[in-house]
């Protein structure tokens, strides 16, 4: 029994499970046992790959001669260009099955498409400890060539793979991924919340509306709240108004572009890489203002966490201790990556809580459980009482996730859906697609926290790969706490402030590229308690 499922845990070729290195090799193999174990694993693994089918095999478009499969997705002309990335997922899928192979893309390898769980789990489960995941060319190219002096080989976890990334995760991961980290800051997130929601009382209409552009706003809260976790640092965007010259407005803006540019530089085909393009100079002026902005705002947090000796270190400063170059991009990069990322999936949780009434109901009672007094902070035990809340941010990433799936490169050849897969194969994860699909989720666009609280008639029995709106395994989104904590924070005070409604669609619309944009007017309508 022990050899079975030994065997059937692995999926891919070679004498070990991917990611051990030979000396560990040797190491685990020392005992007879262990080398009848490994034996067994590699002789099922080599039978598996001869009985697959050839990789040529696998279902997908077929390349057109000399241009492949380029002209299907060349923007507004292709098949697959002329829609967002969720369209594009759905026809795909449509059109070849499970796990689609599109060849012959001229400007970038193969991709192998899969929208099964059981398929993706196999993936996740053979990352190996150092997982590969694509990229984002353009940021990578900026960093160690463009701008290569500034980073000095720090390139952060987005560009970085092999031991490069793990050796800057392991020097944020503690710091960042404790729960007492996010402990630290519950205070004064709440305090950014507490502001927040007065902003929210003066920009409502005659008719208790927020305007359309609320979004905006959302995103200098998300700013604000994510400085005082990366920097200890309150940058002032909760102000009335913001003037283009500021550097939160330039942050903003600098983001906004900085998305757009990845969608339309590496996720979809681009000469940037052959010809200087407009979006690229476009790309680079809004790296060197994330930067500037930045550095600047790094340097003052610096100075005074320097002087600051009667409370615990900040983030910044644990790890300055370790590697001030990796700190530094560290801070670079939550100032970046927190600000649309977090503030859409507020967006979406309050939307469908304004449309679904009755679980707006539910989880305000809960909420006012947990806070009696409007003014009560927002601790991680109080998070700790608010199930509910919880259930309906899960049921919202399951419809709305910030990103529509992962990529990971194949370590070794693997066997995947019963077809070869050769090692260094980009896989596409498409979770979104797997989250709303009605095989594993019934109803899927309806919102329905239930299924996601245990002991509930509704819970879910989905398989737990179907929906991943944060990762899996050792490169999960590293700023999952902070966002989690700067959400339910700003939820919970809303909830105990008002009753939320909105009237101008039933269904949330957005955009598919880098990061998913909600589109909709965030015209919500603020009923204030009695």
């Amino acid at each position: 029994m022990l050899l079975q499922s030994t065997v059937r845990a692995l999926g891919v070729r070679g004498a070990a499970p991917v990611g051990v290195s030979a000396r560990h090799r040797s190491t685990a193999a020392a005992t007879p046992l262990d080398a009848a174990v490994a034996d067994a694993a590699a002789a099922a693994r080599s039978a598996e790959w001869e009985r697959a089918k050839p990789y040529h095999a696998i279902p997908g478009p077929k390349p057109f001669p000399l241009l492949g499969n380029l002209p299907r997705f060349l923007p507004g002309i292709g098949k697959y260009g002329k829609v967002d990335m969720l369209d594009a997922h759905y026809l795909i899928r449509k059109e070849y099955g499970d796990m689609v192979r599109v060849s012959n893309m001229v400007v970038r390898r193969d991709m192998i498409f899969v929208f099964d769980p059981e398929i993706a789990e196999k993936v996740f489960r053979n990352e190996g400890v150092w997982p590969i995941r694509e990229g984002l060319e353009s940021m990578k190219y900026y960093r160690s060539v463009l701008r290569k002096d500034k980073y000095e080989g720090a390139h952060g976890l987005v560009t970085s793979q092999g031991k490069e990334w793990h050796d800057f995760r392991s020097k944020v991961n503690q710091p960042m991924m404790q729960p007492k980290s996010a402990n630290r800051y519950s205070s004064a997130v709440n305090d950014v919340a507490e502001d927040f929601i007065n902003r929210m009382r003066e920009l409502r209409d005659e008719n208790k509306e927020l305007p359309a552009d609320f979004i905006h706003e959302l995103y200098k809260w998300a700013l604000e709240s994510i400085a005082l976790v990366a920097l200890d640092t309150r940058l002032g965007c909760l102000r009335p108004e913001l003037p283009p010259g500021s550097g939160p407005r330039r942050l903003i803006d600098a983001v906004q572009v900085m998305f757009e540019g990845f969608y339309k530089l590496d996720l979809r085909p681009s000469l940037w890489r052959l010809v200087s393009t407009p979006m690229w100079r476009r790309m680079v002026a809004a790296f060197d203002c994330l930067n500037d902005v930045s550095e600047k705002y790094i340097n003052e947090a610096i100075a005074k966490n320097t002087h600051t000796t009667d409370r615990e270190p900040s983030i910044l400063a644990r790890v300055m201790e370790k590697d001030p170059k990796v700190a530094k991009v560290m801070a670079v990069d939550m100032l970046t990556a927190g600000v649309d990322t977090t503030s859409h999936m507020t967006a979406s949780l309050l939307f469908h809580l304004a449309k679904n009434q009755h679980v707006q109901q539910r989880a305000a009672e809960e909420v006012l459980q947990a806070l009696p007094s409007v003014h009560d902070p927002v601790t991680s035990e109080t998070i700790a009482r608010l199930p509910y809340l919880r259930a309906c941010f899960k049921e919202s990433l399951r419809i709305f996730p910030i990103a529509i799936g992962n990529i990971r490169e194949t370590p070794e050849d693997m066997v995947l859906n019963d077809y070869q897969v050769p090692k260094g194969t980009d896989v596409f994860l498409c979770h979104m697609t797997m989250s709303r699909d009605e095989r594993h989720f019934p109803r899927p666009l309806s919102f329905e926290p239930e299924r996601w609280l245990r002991g509930s008639a509704h819970a879910h029995t989905a398989h737990p790969f179907a929906s991943l709106p944060f990762g899996f395994g050792p490169r999960t989104c590293v700023g999952r706490r902070f966002a989690e904590m700067e959400i339910f924070t700003l939820v919970a005070k809303i909830l105990r402030s008002f009753r939320v409604e909105y009237h101008y669609g039933d269904e949330i619309s957005f955009t598919a590229r880098t990061i998913n944009t909600i589109t909709s007017p965030l015209k919500f309508r603020l009923i204030d308690h009695i």
